[in-house]
């Protein structure tokens, strides 16, 4: 049998011990559900070595089949085996829990967080990197490794009048505009998040899900969506008015963000995944940030992969 957490349950546990990302986090998951109902809260339980693990996941319901398949976490969210004081398990521990876990269910998917490392686990699994800067040593530390025309281009941005500030979640049609106008630059041509998402992280997030603009001229030029865990900032979203480019916005607006993140006192400044493109990169790694690797885990059952291959091969399957 397959234990699961109740979400109430897992709210107390968060709310004492809050995860060390937000992805692996019950506003995270709420949030997910609410967006998208084939979706549901489901914290998996495992006993290893006399300790009780939980490893948050959401359960994926397909109609009309007995499969049970959970992902931690869809859309680029990371999860972790977290133990009764919401701490990350051990690698060796973390890996025994998955593989237990995984050998009870028809699908198990998840992206362990990259500071939460699993010892070795026989399963397949992509290769995946995310860039990250290091705040332990608090902001002036973070500023003095940044590259010298980041800096600069931040210091720019200052004398022609950029400001930053966290906006109220009722200004999301504002941010959701500019993420729109970004997008069209892109090969999909629209937001790969949707608005009811980011509206319903903001609600369930709280204080831990925050909307910042950078503005000029009165208006916002640039901005982004956060998301705090116990150890980390998550820069999740980000758009720009291409228009506004000269007054470095974006510089001005992770400078701000890093401040945040020194001033909350989490570690990790993550930037997420890049997804190839050479200019973001660099801009990352102007930013000081460092490439972080982490593996997928993905165990199915022999049943499942069958039924898929069998839906492919089927006209409307």
């Amino acid at each position: 049998m397959i234990e699961e957490l109740s979400l109430d349950a897992w709210r107390m546990l968060d709310s004492a011990h809050p995860a060390p990302t937000f992805f692996a986090r019950p506003a995270w998951a709420t949030a997910l559900a609410e967006a998208t109902p084939s979706l549901r809260p489901a914290p998996l339980c495992e006993s290893f070595s006399g300790t009780t693990y939980i490893l948050p996941t959401v359960s994926a319901h397909r109609r009309r089949t007995p499969f049970r398949e959970y992902v931690g976490f869809p859309l680029g969210g990371y999860t972790c085996v977290l133990d009764e004081y919401g701490e990350p398990a051990p690698p060796a521990e973390s890996a025994a829990v998955i593989a237990a876990l995984a050998a009870r269910v028809d699908r198990l998917r998840v992206y362990p967080w990259p500071f939460a490392p699993l010892a070795r686990i026989d399963v397949s699994g992509t290769l995946l990197e995310t860039a990250v800067v290091d705040c332990s040593d608090g902001f002036e530390a973070v500023m003095a490794r940044m590259r010298g025309v980041t800096r600069r281009m931040a210091e720019q941005a200052r004398r022609r009048g950029v400001t930053t500030a966290r906006a109220h979640a009722s200004e999301l049609h504002r941010y959701y505009a500019l993420l729109e106008e970004t997008s069209a630059r892109w090969p999909s041509g629209k937001p790969t998040i949707s608005y009811e998402l980011l509206e319903a992280v903001l609600r369930h997030g709280g204080d831990d899900a925050q909307l910042w603009f950078a503005y000029a001229e009165g208006r916002p030029i640039a901005g982004g969506v956060v998301l705090f865990g116990a150890q980390e900032l998550f820069f999740w979203s980000a758009a720009m008015d291409r228009d506004a480019a000269a007054f470095r916005p974006s510089n001005a607006l992770n400078v701000a963000l890093l401040r945040a993140a020194c001033d909350r006192g989490v570690r990790w400044y993550n930037l997420g995944a890049s997804a190839g493109l050479a200019g973001l990169e660099r801009f990352k790694h102007d930013l000081g940030a460092a490439p972080v690797a982490y593996r997928e885990v993905n165990a199915q059952r022999r049943l499942l992969a069958w039924y898929e291959r069998a839906r492919h091969f089927v006209p409307g399957g």
